[in-house]
């Protein structure tokens, strides 16, 4: 008898540890699921763009869209690249990162804010943003450190050269949205394709 009781009581506390390692576990992989579906659904969609100058400057429309957490503005990456004579080009840098040829400095801005408010600290999910890009080579507020032309991938360069450039946001927890760039038209204010 007193083994039979404890052979119960051992079925019982197993049986009691399993079903609380199952709820650990059931509520880790919903905890998981749910970051991964809010980081899924994490992205930045491209509404339009357009040449900004008469020199090197992109000006591009985009939305940001997320199910998580609102994403700080100087951990958003972008590259801005092209070829030309089988030599790749590129931009780098931050959202976050003062231009100087963008009003008083300032790269990016909430559709109906003024850009001399400066940089906002974050992106919010749903809202549409302006954002000015500079042609040219390495990073920093200016092309060119790296000797190479300060206009390389602007609107002009590659509506002269004929060639595509393309713009990439990258996103700090992973993903990245590339827009491919085309000038048809090379004006202040013309539409990039």
């Amino acid at each position: 008898m007193i083994v039979f009781i404890g052979t119960l009581i051992a079925v019982t506390s197993s049986a009691y540890v399993m079903i609380g390692q199952l709820e650990v576990i059931s509520q880790s992989t919903e905890k998981t699921i749910a970051v991964a579906t809010n980081e899924a659904h994490t992205q930045i969609i491209f509404v339009g763009a357009w040449v900004d100058d008469a020199y090197d400057d992109f000006l591009f429309m985009i939305e940001y869209q997320s199910l998580g957490e609102e994403v700080v503005t100087d951990e958003v990456g972008f590259v801005l690249w092209c070829e030309k004579d089988d030599t790749v080009y590129r931009r780098t840098g931050y959202l976050g990162d003062p231009l100087t040829s963008a009003p008083s400095q300032t790269t990016i801005w909430a559709i109906g804010e003024d850009p001399h408010d400066g940089i906002p600290d974050r992106l919010q999910s749903g809202n549409r943003y302006f954002i000015i890009a500079d042609g040219g080579v390495g990073s920093g507020m200016t092309g060119g450190e790296t000797g190479g032309p300060n206009n390389v991938c602007g609107p002009k360069d590659i509506f002269e050269n004929g060639i595509t450039a393309y713009y990439s946001i990258y996103l700090p927890n992973g993903g990245h949205t590339t827009q491919e760039l085309r000038v048809n038209v090379f004006e202040v204010g013309e539409s990039v394709t």
